[in-house]
This record gives structure tokens, sequence and C-alpha cells, in this order.
């Protein structure tokens, strides 16, 4: 992917301290851990095994599992058939987890920028930041908007955990429809912050695939709170997942303009290779 291909806007951005990356599960996959409808997967399996989940439902989900307009109905069904079984799972697969950051997630705390957001539960992000500055970033859920503004309004680098922290509680983590009702709606200095940093920073959507459930979740809410203004942000994305309609209407009624890579090996590489570009072009300052 050569330069040219990034948009002048999105490289000021990031250059003027307001670009934003927003990390997605795409880019946790390369690390080893699971994406939504492998995790989702993940999940069935553990509730039949322990006779949780009877085959006959079994079979049910994982037809709904096909479907990503289903995959966050389907993973409140899970939380209440596995119960306790669901904790003991996700502190398993992210608690003990040994897997390392990636060379993205390395470009990534290297580009300028006073805050990145992911959706993703794992630490990688910390450790990549831990691993470049020998330093630990602060880092903040959903409930703890107070502390994110505060940073957020002082320009100290922080990581947003927007979907809650597997490392601090498991509890925390957002999963289904029912947590992201009580999240969006019930914490109201978590909103006011979201709406502050889509309508003053240039977001970029990386690891994040049109059809995610909860990236999906999160465009209606800000939609309706800020219809669309305020600057534009970009998505990145496989060029063999891109369809110009969905383009179309993300750009028309989120203002989030596309940028497609080629993956012909499907070693993502130019995916890597614009990461690495912005971290050349807008390096972060370490004082």
């Amino acid at each position: 992917m050569a330069k040219i291909d990034l948009p002048k806007e999105l490289l000021e951005s990031f250059s003027k301290d307001l670009g934003v990356f927003f990390v997605g599960a795409g880019l946790s996959v390369g690390a080893g851990f699971p994406d939504w409808s492998n995790l989702l997967k993940q999940l069935i399996e553990k509730g039949e095994q322990n006779g949780r989940i009877s085959k006959e439902k079994k079979t049910e989900y994982e037809t709904l599992s096909k479907d990503p307009g289903k995959s966050l109905m389907l993973a409140e069904e899970l939380k209440l058939d596995l119960g306790s079984l669901f904790n003991r799972h996700m502190e398993e697969l992210f608690q003990s987890s040994t897997n390392k950051p990636t060379i993205n997630h390395d470009y990534i705390v290297k580009t300028k920028g006073s805050m990145v957001i992911t959706i993703n539960y794992d630490n990688l992000l910390e450790k990549s930041y831990n691993n470049v500055y020998h330093d630990h970033p602060n880092i903040f859920i959903y409930s703890q908007s107070r502390e994110a503004a505060n940073n957020f309004w002082k320009g100290r680098f922080f990581i947003l955990k927007a979907h809650g922290d597997a490392q601090r509680d498991v509890e925390t983590l957002i999963l289904s429809q029912r947590d992201y009702r009580k999240t969006l709606y019930k914490e109201a200095g978590y909103r006011s912050l979201l709406q502050t940093i889509f309508t003053t920073k240039s977001i970029f959507f990386v690891g994040v695939s049109m059809n995610d459930p909860e990236f999906n979740q999160l465009l209606d809410f800000l939609h309706d709170s800020y219809h669309g203004g305020g600057p534009t942000h970009y998505l990145l994305m496989d060029k063999k997942d891109h369809l110009s309609t969905y383009s179309r209407r993300y750009l028309d009624d989120f203002n989030i303009q596309t940028i497609t890579f080629e993956n012909a090996k499907g070693d993502y590489a130019n995916l890597t290779e614009v990461l690495k570009l912005l971290s050349e072009e807008c390096p972060r300052n370490i004082s």
C-alpha cells in the first residue's frame, strides 16, 4: 500500500494530536486471541461439554452464531446458560494468557496521540506500551469516566477499554445486549465522554469489521448522539470484505471514510505497512 493511499487529512489529524486509534478484535487475532465468532463457538462448546447446553440447543446456537446480527442476543443466552462457567472461561482465556503483542500493537503505541480506544478485553496494548517505553499507561474502563475525562482534558495518554478489562475483573466485560443497554444508557459520564471524543477527534478504526455487532451497536448510539457531525473518521479494512453500499452508508450516516488494503496473501502485511507509516510520519514524543 503506497503512502498516497492514506488520506492527507488522516495524517494531518495524527500529526496535530487529533487522531485516535479505535482497536477491534481483528488486531488481537494475530496474537492468538479469538474473534467474536470463535469466542461464541468456544462458549457453545464449553456449555455442551459441561451439560449446560443440550445437543438440540447447541445446533440452534450454531445456526444463530452464523448471523452477525444475532451475536449479542446469543451472547446473552450463553451467559445465562453457562453461569459461573462463563466467567471461568473468560478468566482462563484472558487472565492466564501469555499471548504477546504483535508489531501492529507496537506501531499503534508509537504513533502520536493522547489516547487509544479498544473494545478488546485483552491487555496487548498495555504490554506493548510497556515493552516500548518501559512504563505503564493509565487504563480506564467505562465506569471510570471521571478519571478518563480528567486525563483527556489534560492531554495525558491513556487507554480506554470501552468494553471492560478482563485483567481487572471479567465482571466488567460488555458482551451482550443487556450489557450495552446498561453501559451506554445508564453511564451518563461515559456517554458524555464518548460524545466528546467522537466530536473533537478523528477516529481511525483498525481491526474492526463492518459485521462486528459491538462496533455497529456503538455507531448507532453515536449517530443518535451527534447525527454524523464532527470530524471525519476512518475505517481500515481488507479489500475483499469491502462493500460499496456499506461504505456509502458509513460515510453518509456516520462520517466514516473507508480505506481498503490489499490482502491477497492473507498475511495482513499491508495493514502493518499502514500502521508503520503512521508511526513514522506521526511519531509519539516521550519526554
